[in-house]
Parts: structure tokens; C-alpha cells; sequence
């Protein structure tokens, strides 16, 4: 499986982090889901066959916590 690391500026806190690591994983071929919140980090794996880069930067800017860059 692909990973990704995506920087996400507004991540903060733990609630942010439980966010994004609830609501991510609902899109469809998305697998593991880490956030490291100090660094910002969204650690994301994927099946490439169904997602993609593209699709995993729309559901992070739909639940509040757009890309970076």
C-alpha cells in the first residue's frame, strides 16, 4: 500500500487528531490513519487501486484540516 505524509497547519490538539483519525479512514480505500500532532502530521496508507493523493487532500479540507503547500 502507498503512504503519504501530508502536512495539515491546523491540527493542534488531540481532538484534532481523533478527527482526523475517525473520519479519514470513511473514505474509501484509505488504510492506516496516524497523526502526529507536534509535527502537524497526517500519516495515511491507501489502496492506489480506489484513492488517491487527490481524493485524501479533499477529505482532509472537507473535515476542516486542509493540506498545507
Amino acid at each position: 500500500m502507498p503512504a503519504l505524509n501530508l502536512i495539515a497547519p491546523d491540527i493542534s490538539c488531540d481532538h484534532c487528531k481523533h478527527t482526523i483519525e475517525t473520519e479519514l479512514p470513511t473514505l474509501e480505500g484509505v488504510g492506516v490513519v496516524e497523526v502526529e500532532v507536534p509535527t502537524r502530521t497526517v500519516h495515511v496508507t491507501y489502496d492506489d487501486t480506489v484513492t488517491g493523493e487527490p481524493a485524501i487532500r479533499a477529505r482532509l479540507d472537507e473535515i476542516g484540516y486542509p493540506v498545507g503547500g
